[in-house]
């Protein structure tokens, strides 16, 4: 099999790095059963992400490049994609093909002493070898490869071709057996006192109005927890959400958030706010109750302004233009419903995407307001490591400077049979440490049943 002579002349006009995209002419795999084939093979080394409208997947196996440690912030990262970027050949621009960057920014940088994440502790992003993508109704596949000479151009398309028919081969085995999970909370009655002694905090004159605080529940599995089984799990129990999966070695971050942080094409940025937080109903008409108390509570609707004043405040600077404020609508997952409201606005042409993620990161709905005051309070006060929980998790076209990140909220950090879920939930000067508690416990909910349906012990 001979080598497209497009990729010899790319070669012929000095090109090293290739990102080669072709359609799959027949759609006969969903993406989430092409993810499932790569467990053997790729184990350790792949990723997956779903838009809540389920019209855009994308689905990576392997490490052509990798930015981990000191070089996964967001200034490393945004000058690895400007030094690359006219490095690569790409024969094609369709939005989420080509050489992409999937991964991770650390919440804050914080470090532990009991290291939960591995190397994605501080972030991690990476280039797949291969890379499937699904939009508007198509699916591509890319190839990403580097090549010094024109025999092993030729090597690495015969190795790659033949790597991917094998692992679109593979045969799937049904796991039959269910995971029985153990779930304890930790540390409640030290996250009250600091829920208290945040309230105290706000209540005093001053410029901090909010904090958010996070805690874990530690879960045990009596067998590895495995990727494609909790992503199939999250798949038919939640709505409205953003699935992601992300390997790196022995570790896995996998969930299924709500909440955009902010997506880019050529001519726009758009984000929303998700703050303001209640259960759903058993009934209609107990939801719909549940709701209208939201739309109205008093509590609600000022945690959910702080979000909203402080995101248009930052989408005006990258816009450069004035936002009108909208009235919230009910965003309802299985668990809980949100006061929600989307954020548009016109790109500025030189105004780099990243530098919007970092701007943006983390909103009042994750860190607090002020930014900087909630988040020396939470470093000072929050006993975790939030590592990737919470922060900017997502896509980025090297050559196009677009894509899409959501935030790592409604998330687990798993690795063999241990892992840790994560909750949050907004403080304020008349939150009560007894009532955050129960929110957060709604907010374990998705991943709990997601890593073990519902045979988990939560009893402890």
């Amino acid at each position: 099999m001979s080598i497209p002579k497009e990729l010899e002349q790319a070669y012929e006009n000095g090109y090293r790095q290739f990102s080669w995209v072709k359609e799959i002419n027949e759609i006969t795999t969903p993406l989430r059963t092409s993810f499932e084939k790569g467990q053997k093979a790729f184990k350790g080394e792949r990723f997956y992400w779903q838009t809540p409208d389920k019209k855009f997947t994308l689905v990576g196996f392997g490490r052509e490049n990798e930015l981990a440690h000191d070089q996964a912030s967001f200034e490393q990262v945004d000058t690895f994609i400007l030094e690359e970027k006219d490095k690569i050949y790409q024969n094609c621009s369709v939005s989420g093909t080509g050489a992409i960057l999937f991964g991770g920014f650390a919440f804050d940088g914080k470090q532990s002493k009991q290291n939960d994440w591995g190397i994605m502790e501080q972030g991690l992003f990476y280039l797949p070898t291969f890379l499937l993508t699904e939009t508007a109704g198509k699916q591509y596949l890319t190839m990403n490869f580097s090549a010094e000479n024109k025999e092993i151009i030729q090597q690495k398309w015969l190795e790659l071709t033949a790597e991917f028919e094998e692992l679109m081969d593979t045969q799937l085995v049904e796991e039959k057996d269910t995971a029985q999970i153990k779930a304890e909370e930790i540390a409640v009655s030290e996250w009250m006192t600091v829920v208290d002694e945040t309230v105290a905090k706000l209540r005093e004159e001053g410029p901090l109005e909010k904090v958010v605080l996070a805690r874990q529940m530690k879960v045990q599995s009596n067998r590895p927890f495995q990727a494609e089984v909790i992503l199939r799990n999250l798949q038919q129990q939640q709505t409205n959400t953003y699935f992601f999966v992300f390997e790196s070695n022995e570790h896995l971050f996998v969930g299924a958030t709500p909440e955009r942080l902010l997506r880019a094409s050529a001519k726009t940025f758009s984000t929303a706010s998700i703050a303001g937080s209640v259960s759903r109903g058993t009934t209609k008409t107990e939801d719909d109750e549940l709701g209208n108390y939201l739309l109205n509570d008093m509590k609600n609707k000022q945690e959910h302004k702080i979000v909203v004043d402080r995101i248009i405040k930052e989408l005006e600077k990258m816009t450069g233009t004035s936002i009108e404020v909208q009235t919230p609508e009910l965003l309802k997952n299985r668990d809980i419903q949100h006061l929600h409201l989307p954020i548009e606005g016109q790109r500025q042409k030189k105004y780099r995407f990243l530098k919007g993620i970092q701007q943006l990161h983390p909103t009042p709905a994750l860190g607090g307001e002020p930014k900087e005051l909630a988040l020396a309070w939470l470093k000072e006060h929050e006993q975790l490591d939030r590592g990737l929980y919470g922060a900017p998790i997502g896509w980025i076209a090297i050559k196009e400077d677009i894509g899409e990140f959501a935030v790592g909220i409604r998330s687990a950090v798993l690795s063999d049979k241990v892992g840790y879920l994560y909750a949050g939930c907004g403080i304020i000067k008349d939150s009560q440490a007894e009532q955050e508690r129960i929110e957060t416990k709604i907010k374990f909910q998705p991943m709990l049943r997601g890593i073990g349906g519902d045979n988990h012990d939560n009893s402890k």
